[in-house]
């Protein structure tokens, strides 16, 4: 997951029924930018922001008055203009390292599946299953556990992809042996939807159900008292979205009930001390 909001120049003070005072002595507007492979938490449709988290930060902002416009912005570039905007969100996977950031409690969780082709009877279960063989993943995609170590011991070859289209496209052509996807498009349908791929492609694709690694996504802010404020405030907010059932409804708008599961954290895995993110 990644996206980032940068604010700038506004019309509206932050404020909202339960906080009366705005958050910032000035005016405020956000930008929101939104990496397109993060189905369902952020993506670009037809050059659109969409997705679970953009749906969040949107009803978040009318409740706080801020006005949001939305655009793509690699998760690098995003998190050295945070540090030019003192209320910059930057959407994260859990163990990215960012320096000094100020973290929402968790979102959802993402964990990452491979897809092989049939014909090649692959059991992936683990990242010991990956060695010697070519895999695919994508560009700036944040690795940690044992994946990451594996990774960086050359127990299997890496190829970086810009699309899950394209990397689907390589596994069909055998030009990898594993694509490694988020949840999200770990099932036929919207593999299918994205991809746009034949019957018969999607009939080759085998997709493995067991994860290789999962994280928590976030938010993060620059560490500053008013973002501190900021991210107490989404955190109420995020509570009690997740108490009254919306956040998993929203999430069930992307993805089967299955994956939606997955996806949606659990009361007693969200809740988190407003904390400093550090190397």
């Amino acid at each position: 997951m990644i996206m980032a909001c940068a604010a700038g120049p506004g019309s509206a003070a932050m404020a909202n029924d339960n906080h009366p005072d705005p958050v910032n002595a000035y005016d405020l507007s956000l930008t929101i930018l939104a990496d397109q492979e993060a189905f369902p938490q952020s993506y670009q449709v037809n050059g659109h922001a969409s997705g679970a988290l953009y749906d969040l930060l949107h009803d978040f902002s009318k409740l706080q008055q801020i006005d949001m416009t939305f655009q793509n912005l690699p998760l690098k570039r995003a998190l050295e203009d945070s540090h030019n905007n003192p209320a910059g969100f930057i959407g994260i996977p859990g163990d990215t390292k960012t320096g000094a950031f100020i973290l929402s409690d968790g979102i959802s969780t993402t964990s990452l599946h491979a897809i092989t082709l049939k014909q090649r009877d692959l059991v992936i279960k683990r990242p010991a299953d990956l060695d010697g063989l070519q895999v695919s993943m994508a560009r700036g995609l944040q690795l940690h556990g044992q994946l990451a170590r594996h990774r960086d011991e050359g127990r299997f070859d890496v190829t970086w992809f810009n699309s899950i289209r394209q990397s689907i496209a390589l596994l069909l052509a055998g030009r990898v042996d594993v694509a490694l996807i988020y949840c999200g498009y770990a099932q036929k349908a919207s593999l299918k939807q994205v991809t746009h791929l034949t019957d018969d492609e999607i009939a080759a694709l085998s997709i493995h159900r067991t994860p290789l690694m999962n994280t928590i996504n976030r938010l993060a802010l620059p560490a500053s008292p008013v973002n501190a404020r900021l991210i107490r405030r989404f955190n109420s907010y995020l509570a009690r979205q997740r108490s009254n059932g919306s956040l998993e409804k929203l999430y069930a708008q992307y993805l089967t009930d299955e994956n939606t599961i997955e996806m949606v954290l659990s009361d007693t895995l969200a809740p988190s001390d407003t904390r400093i993110s550090t190397p």
